[in-house]
């Protein structure tokens, strides 16, 4: 009688079989408190073994010395190997960085032929995720739909300026890629001259100017100005072709990489994106840089991030992802001439 009812309280006291069933709860925590649920683990091994110590007196006199070395390896085995055993679901709840940006601001980023994103800013970006080790989604839009997207906190993050109306929502990484802002104008605009020997912000207030929806370094340091806000490039460089504005203010890369493109293509206005030329004094430099939502979970990468870009300029792995945008540039020059 005695012994049916010991076999029944080992059974119920037994170490391995209260882990087992408590490490089967703690499997609901989710997939973001993984570290505390490890630490919650190693805590229970340790409340085992002194609780196998507590009844070491008791096992030995209800079995033998073989039956208690064999059942202490049992349960040594379960809980190495759940502490210790990756967790196939967690791993795949990895979240991803959602980064949301415009597409089509060639050669800094844009829809390729097939539709994928591609250009300098997707090449520096996924190269520093996959340093990272740090899952990248990345979907375009036009610009202004794409901003309007991160700031409803629909995503992580854009590619662009740091102006003073993002600053109380958004975290700034160090600068991704410096760019110099260019006058595109008209060869036949009658002004052409007065345009050509433009080397300020301020001498352009007297003239008729084109910018794109959501441009945001326009809106900030163009205020006052005789501005026609367009929905894209496209828009804006067919305004300076019919003469209908004088000055398309552009980076040196987005706007000569558009201009080949058009040219190289064929089809309307391609003739007159022949007659577009650039002042070949830069404006002023502005620097690209990664914007993280304040309320980002990734918000706290951003150092990490920041080291990553310095590892890959000082590797010339950024100058490597340059130089095809450069020689974009220096074919739009032979043609001016």
């Amino acid at each position: 009688m005695l012994k049916p009812i010991t076999k029944i309280i080992m059974y119920r006291r037994n170490p391995g079989f209260s882990f087992l069933s408590f490490s089967f709860l703690l499997y609901f925590i989710p997939p973001y408190l993984l570290q505390k649920r490890i630490k919650i683990h190693l805590w229970v091994l340790r409340v085992v073994n002194i609780w196998c110590g507590g009844i070491k007196k008791t096992m030995d006199t209800i079995e033998n010395r073989l039956q208690k070395k064999f059942i202490m390896q049992i349960v040594t085995c379960l809980l190495l190997a759940l502490v210790f055993m990756p967790n196939s679901a967690d791993a795949g709840d990895i979240k991803a960085f959602h980064w949301v940006d415009d597409e089509d601001y060639p050669p800094l980023i844009y829809r390729g032929t097939d539709g994928k994103p591609v250009g300098i800013f997707y090449e520096i970006m996924t190269a520093a995720f996959r340093r990272l080790d740090i899952p990248l989604k990345v979907e375009l839009y036009p610009w202004a739909r794409a901003q309007r997207i991160v700031a409803d906190g629909e995503a992580d993050g854009m590619v662009t300026i740091l102006t003073d109306a993002r600053k109380p929502f958004f975290l700034d990484s160090d600068p991704i890629l410096l760019v110099c802002e260019h006058i595109f104008v008209n060869r036949n605009n009658p002004r052409i001259k007065e345009i050509m020997s433009i080397r300020s912000l301020k001498e352009i207030r007297p003239f008729k100017l084109v910018e794109t929806i959501g441009s945001g370094w326009a809106k900030e340091n163009l205020q006052g100005f005789n501005i026609t806000w367009v929905p894209d490039m496209d828009s804006a460089f067919n305004m300076l072709i019919k003469g209908r504005v004088d000055i398309f203010l552009a980076n040196s890369f987005t706007g000569a990489a558009f201009i080949k493109k058009k040219i190289k293509a064929g089809k309307s206005f391609s003739e007159g994106y022949k007659s577009i030329i650039t002042n070949p004094y830069p404006l002023k430099t502005i620097a690209f840089r990664l914007l993280v939502r304040n309320d980002s979970p990734f918000a706290k990468v951003l150092d990490d991030f920041n080291d990553t870009i310095h590892q890959m300029q000082m590797d010339g792995t950024i100058q490597h992802i340059r130089e095809g945008a450069q020689l974009s540039l220096r074919d739009d020059a032979r043609n001016q001439k």
